[in-house]
């Protein structure tokens, strides 16, 4: 139960907020619609007498209400919409109910917290995700240039055409006029991108480089500035995960399981994780196989038996699982030594998971059926 006299559940939206007033035996006292303006806010609060804390869901536009709290020293609870299912599966969906359901799950102890990163973390995490935008127009603008040179059949003499010479190859393309105009104004506008990105990466490199976690994620071949940017800004404090389990199903690198009596299923990599701390232990585990001979070997092992795509995602696993335990000993990576169930046993087959489908077997011709 809540030590607190009053729970106070905040519906937030763009304008106004919803917010209900429970008190500690479960009676909602009354509901009130208040603009989102720190005034009126600091004038609502300072009708309840009492202790009080508020929660409220975590959508696009709760950083200034967070920032609001903690000037004023109000506790709060940042929400996980996703899990709040007493809210999304209801017929009669309302403002008030929302904010009165809020209040109860926090006074019962059934709310799903988010963990609310301070100021610095989401800044981080803001340059890196508009440095992230940025690659995704730029390389979209790339892609419109090669498919403009591919309808008239031009093909490139460079592996990146968008170097110096490729540049002036590009320009000596005889093109039709209204296509040459569009591929040159698509190469000024990437002109235009490349120093904006490359300064967004510096910004991100001064701020990175003075984080403790820096040296000790640096010591893994494979996690630079943006992978290390990455997990100092989507992780923050490695102590918030009191097991390595949940920082792996945090991850989104551990596998969905399923079990009912006695039997056990396991399906696809958990959806209910952050994407960019997934995305940035496994690109990094592409780079880590080429250095550290254990993860290599385990790689080469499962790939013959599971693809690709499981192989990778193992050892993300595996790198996730060191990097937790650099973070939280403070220790820096060590290489793994090869292990003797991943050594190619000689003249032992592979057993390879996707086989080439079977020939069909050789059938008569049609002109010796019909007798031709």
């Amino acid at each position: 139960m809540s030590s607190y006299d009053f729970e106070i559940g905040l519906d937030l939206h763009k304008e106004f907020s919803m917010l209900a007033l429970v008190n500690a035996h479960g009676e909602c006292l009354h509901y009130d619609r208040v603009e989102n303006n720190p005034e009126y806010l600091d004038h609502y609060f300072s009708g309840i007498e009492g202790t009080y804390r508020v929660t409220f869901e975590s959508t696009r536009n709760w950083y200034w209400l967070a920032d609001y709290f903690q000037e004023r020293d109000i506790d709060f609870i940042l929400s996980n919409p996703a899990l709040n299912r007493a809210i999304a599966h209801v017929q009669a969906k309302t403002d008030r109910y929302d904010a009165r359901t809020l209040a109860q799950l926090t006074r019962a102890g059934l709310i799903a917290r988010c963990y609310v990163p301070e100021k610095a973390i989401r800044t981080l995490r803001e340059l890196l995700y508009h440095r992230q935008r940025l690659l995704q127009i730029r390389t979209k603008l790339k892609n419109r240039i090669h498919v403009s040179l591919a309808k008239y059949n031009f093909r490139a003499p460079y592996q990146n055409i968008f170097g110096p010479h490729g540049l002036k190859w590009i320009e000596s393309c005889e093109l039709p006029a209204t296509i040459k105009a569009i591929v040159t104004e698509l190469v000024a506008i990437i002109g235009e991108l490349n120093p904006r990105i490359e300064f967004y990466y510096n910004r991100i490199k001064d701020r990175v480089e003075q984080h403790p976690y820096y040296e000790i994620l640096n010591t893994v071949h494979g996690i630079a500035v943006v992978h290390a940017g990455t997990i100092i800004a989507r992780v923050a404090e490695i102590n918030r995960f009191p097991t390595v389990e949940g920082f792996i199903r945090y991850a989104g690198l551990a596998v969905n399981t399923r079990q009912s009596a006695n039997r056990t299923t396991y399906g696809h990599l958990s959806r209910q994780s952050d994407k960019y701390l997934r995305t940035a232990f496994v690109e990094a585990a592409h780079i880590v196989i080429r250095s550290d001979p254990g993860l290599r070997a385990f790689y080469e092992y499962l790939r013959a038996q599971k693809g690709h795509g499981c192989a990778i995602c193992a050892v993300a696993r595996k790198l996730a699982r060191s990097v937790y335990w650099m973070l939280k000993n403070s220790t820096p990576y060590r290489v793994r030594r090869i292990q003797p169930q991943y050594i190619p046993k000689p003249n032992q087959p592979l057993k390879i998971k996707r086989l080439a489908r079977p020939t069909r077997p050789e059938t008569a011709s049609f002109a010796a059926l019909t007798g031709g």
